[in-house]
């Protein structure tokens, strides 16, 4: 029974689509896996920062893991990271970079790497942050080569793409329209694809 965590922020929980889908249940949905038996459980959490990630996903998913599981773990964090609410960053590039590493590692030894993939954090409107977010992702995709870790880079399409920029109303969250082109961007790509349905 195959068994999708999905852990990251208000990105990744959907906040701001009213349809409460997101783009996870939309690409779940997409994917053709059968439910049941498969379950989703999207564990994104409001202003959670690598940090806050760290902290919670292992017991998180022990706590759902039941002896039939075939658990996959998707990671995609990073916009609270580099969000400066005060003018000062929430982490430096360092320190997040540092997170993921653990985060990852400690996945990939406990579940196997073929089950584990990590999204790139999303684009926002702040031209700033976003910018911040970028140098970010391109430092996520460096470790994560480091490790021979599967990384999916969706920032640098998203950030030059307006018609998903547009479906951000606050600035950082898509509206379902948006959500669709993060669902149906990551449906195309084999390492999702493969992460899902093999």
């Amino acid at each position: 029974m195959k068994t999708f965590f999905f852990f990251g922020d208000s990105l990744t929980l959907g906040v701001n689509d009213p349809s409460l889908k997101g783009w996870i249940g939309q690409l779940s949905l997409a994917s053709g896996v059968p439910v049941p038996p498969a379950t989703f459980y999207n564990l994104g959490a409001r202003k959670h920062s690598s940090q806050a990630i760290a902290k919670r996903w292992k017991s998180e998913v022990e706590a759902r893991l039941i002896p039939e599981s075939k658990p996959r773990l998707m990671f995609t964090f990073g916009v609270v990271d580099m969000a400066a609410p005060a003018g000062v960053q929430n982490l430096t590039i360092e320190e997040s970079v540092e997170n993921a590493r653990t985060i990852l590692i400690d996945a990939v030894e406990t579940y196997g790497k073929k089950n584990i993939v990590m999204v790139s954090p999303f684009p926002v409107t702040n031209v700033e942050h976003r910018e911040r977010i970028g140098k970010l992702s391109a430092a996520y995709l460096d470790m994560c080569a480091d490790y021979n870790i599967t990384y999916v880079d969706i920032f640098t399409k998203l950030s030059q793409h307006e018609p998903y920029l547009n479906t951000l109303t606050d600035g950082v969250h898509p509206t379902e329209e948006g959500n669709a082109i993060i669902a149906n961007t990551l449906h195309e790509l084999e390492h999702i694809v493969l992460w899902m349905n093999s």
